[in-house]
């Protein structure tokens, strides 16, 4: 979700570009760039990935004249490339909205914590937590680190939209945008966790070194 009006102004854009600018400054200097640059097939996959959810965000739907929804793929993106490779694509997927002219280049800021940093760091949290303190087992974590963290990210992602959205449009109060937007919650939270839970299942599987927060000799070796 994020916004594609004009009309969303006022501090909390700036505390936005503020809060994003702290967040890709550190995925880009904990992001493992060696790594990257030193395994071609990994460019490879990166850049595809990247240029596929950019694809993706393209087919969108407009709610309102505000708010539109679209796919995430956080959860794919945090498991297959860590979070701070994850965030960047997903900047650069929201950069090819706005230089489609879908959203508006002023609101980057907080259409990034919406569709980038939220749903991100969800992602990380939740999937870490996942593969540490459930048994390794892969079919737990396919449903909690897949299906169930994608749901909980995409939710995240709608709870920060509608906090900028009463924060930075003075036309709608609370209980408007609770009892507007809300309801489109559980819309979206099912298609985004099979879709990543879907993928991130099949590249687990067949193609593990692809996915590097995935220990494929753990989960699957000796047992």
């Amino acid at each position: 979700m994020n916004f594609i009006s004009s009309s969303i102004d006022g501090p909390w854009v700036w505390v936005a570009n503020v809060i994003y600018l702290v967040a890709i400054v550190l995925a880009f200097r904990l992001a493992n760039w060696k790594e990257l640059f030193k395994e071609p097939t990994f460019q490879h996959v990166y850049l595809g990935a990247t240029v596929f959810v950019a694809l993706l965000w393209q087919m969108k739907a407009d709610l309102t004249t505000l708010v539109c929804i679209h796919f995430l793929m956080s959860t794919t993106l945090t498991v297959m490339f860590r979070w701070p490779l994850a965030m960047i694509a997903s900047s650069l997927a929201l950069a090819g909205l706005c230089w489609t002219g879908k959203t508006p280049w002023h609101l980057f800021g907080a259409n990034a914590l919406t569709t980038a940093v939220a749903p991100v760091v969800v992602s990380h949290v939740l999937f870490h937590l996942a593969d540490k303190k459930l048994p390794d087992n892969f079919f737990a974590l396919f449903f909690i680190g897949g299906f169930f963290t994608s749901g909980v990210a995409a939710f995240s992602s709608g709870l920060t939209l509608m906090t900028g959205l009463w924060l930075g449009s003075s036309s709608w109060d609370f209980h408007r945008i609770v009892g507007e937007y809300l309801l489109f919650l559980p819309m979206i939270l099912g298609p985004e966790a099979v879709i990543n839970g879907m993928i991130l299942s099949s590249l687990m599987v067949f193609k593990p070194d692809w996915v590097k927060n995935f220990d494929y000799h753990r989960y699957f070796d000796n047992k």
